[in-house]
């Protein structure tokens, strides 16, 4: 409920009661209120430190927070770093002009509500400290009696390095069949990891990760068909892994082939989770435990196919599928009478859904004007949620250029993907000269810059001939589209969308 919410319950409550009997009473009550005090203060730092030779960063706040919206934030806040626990062990540099040092205890204060509840400062091993060595660092943070609070962070000696492995992507798969995502883990470091392993793989294009390890949680895509309806699984795991020392898990993960797959990425990291910390999943996610035995890291066997420097990487899938794309243009009167828009579509009849694993183009569609007309703007429909991709000046069959216009040849855009049933729709405004004819022009659809093979079934319903009608007379009449091949009937799908139109250049 929000401050000002609260209020108004508050008033509202007060008016009830001076009017239900006995409000006299208690209204000739003549006893103070108390006054309204901060609470204990929270500070949100990591509980544990792993430090090595090289000066590394630390983050740590503080807040306030009494239970009640009437309370007033302290305006004088104090907040003391004390690292006289880590003699011999690590030292802390702090470079904050609110801040005094005293050897190894920092004192800093926020004389007004304007400065930043925070503060950055670095940590760094002792040269002669032994590895594996602890100590402690403390912070307290306080604005006014009654407010004051604690947090402790344990700093050990050494640096636990995880590395994850290379897994070699997945081709030709089959629709529904079930493939295996492996996976290895490397510590580098010189440091056993002293803190639980989370892992977690985030599929995208229609896999379903199997639900059957009792430590993994797991969240499934809303929508089979959306090529960016995500699917994940995190496991956590509790054992260490020793410095040097190579895993592998106990039995790998599965996933199945969905009806929609053509392309799809698996996403896969692990990193140390602080103590009591758990894995973060979005808000409104549908996390399902998992059932079944618990899946754990196992001693590696045989090298492997190599290894990231660092712990993250992602797995290509491709399915022996296809995805039917089918063009569309459909010419309309503009406001003005001496133009019109022209609506470009890319249909796709499935059974495939697009997908593309970064900020590529799934698909485009090549328009060539009529002679006598050129494009004078361009706009690219916009659902709720997603925009798509806008247009492009045409320089060659591998070159475009930024969107000018006074041209007649172009390439519109279908970014990170379409689903299958979907469409795709760009608009070009369109003026033509006075000796303008009612001549053709052409739109056709090809694979985008994503370098997706579609395995197109269909090619026939990829081209595309439309033309204007007579500048001078206008009409919402919308005007009639031939189709490239004889007999192909235009199929007109309803998008539901909201056109943004681009800023003029």
């Amino acid at each position: 409920m929000t401050p000002r919410r609260t209020l108004l319950r508050a008033a509202l409550i007060a008016v009830v009661l001076a009017l239900a009997p006995g409000a006299a009473a208690v209204a000739a009550d003549p006893s103070p209120s108390p006054l309204a005090t901060p609470g204990p203060t929270t500070i949100q730092a990591d509980r544990q430190l792993d430090v090595g030779p090289d000066a590394q960063p630390v983050h740590v706040v503080w807040s306030f927070y009494g239970g009640r919206p009437d309370i007033p934030l302290p305006v004088h806040q104090t907040f003391v770093i004390d690292a006289r626990g880590l003699a011999g062990i690590a030292r802390i540099a702090v470079v904050d002009p609110r801040c005094t040092a005293d050897g190894q205890v920092f004192t800093c204060v926020n004389k007004d509500l304007s400065q930043l509840s925070n503060m950055d400062f670095t940590i760094q091993a002792d040269a002669s400290a032994a590895l594996g060595s602890t100590g402690t660092v403390k912070y307290t943070a306080s604005g006014g009696p009654g407010t004051r609070g604690t947090a402790r962070a344990k700093v050990t000696v050494g640096v636990p390095h995880l590395v994850i492995g290379k897994v070699p992507g997945v081709t030709h798969a089959r629709i529904g069949s079930r493939i295996d995502v492996p996976l290895r883990l490397r510590n580098t470091g010189d440091l056993a990891t002293d803190r639980r392993i989370a892992v977690h793989w985030v599929g995208a294009g229609g896999l379903v990760f199997d639900r059957k390890f009792s430590n993994c949680d797991y969240i499934s895509g809303s929508d089979r068909a959306e090529p960016d309806s995500p699917t994940s699984v995190t496991c956590v795991f509790p054992a260490p892994v020793a410095a040097g020392a190579t895993v592998e898990l106990s039995s790998p993960l599965t996933a199945t082939v969905g009806a929609h797959v053509l392309t799809a990425r698996i996403d896969y990291r692990a990193e140390l989770l602080q103590n009591g910390a758990r894995p973060l999943y979005p808000s409104d996610a549908d996390v399902q435990a998992g059932t079944g035995p618990a899946l754990t890291l196992v001693p590696a066997s045989g090298t492997g196919d190599g290894f990231e420097s660092g712990a993250t990487s992602a797995v290509g899938v491709s399915a022996d599928s296809s995805a039917d794309l089918a063009a569309a243009a459909t010419a309309k009167h503009a406001a003005r009478a001496d133009g019109w828009t022209l609506d470009l579509t890319v249909l796709n009849h499935g059974p495939a859904s697009l997908f593309a694993s970064d900020d590529q183009y799934v698909a485009e569609v090549d328009v060539v004007l009529p002679r006598h007309t050129v494009a004078t703007d361009y706009e690219h429909a916009e659902s709720e949620d997603s925009a798509y991709g806008p247009c492009f000046l045409w320089v060659s069959d591998t070159e475009t250029a930024p969107f000018e216009a006074g041209h007649r040849h172009y390439v519109c855009t279908v970014p990170w993907g379409i689903g299958a049933g979907q469409n795709v729709e760009s608009v070009l405004s369109v003026k033509p000269d006075k000796n303008y004819d009612g001549g053709k022009g052409t739109a056709t659809v090809r694979p985008g810059s994503a370098g997706i093979a579609l395995h197109d079934p269909t090619t026939a319903n990829d081209h595309v001939t439309f033309a204007f009608g007579t500048p001078s007379a206008p009409s919402d009449r919308t005007a009639l589209i031939a189709a490239g091949a004889a007999g192909v009937v235009l199929l007109c799908a309803v998008a539901l969308v909201v056109r943004r139109r681009r800023p003029s250049r």
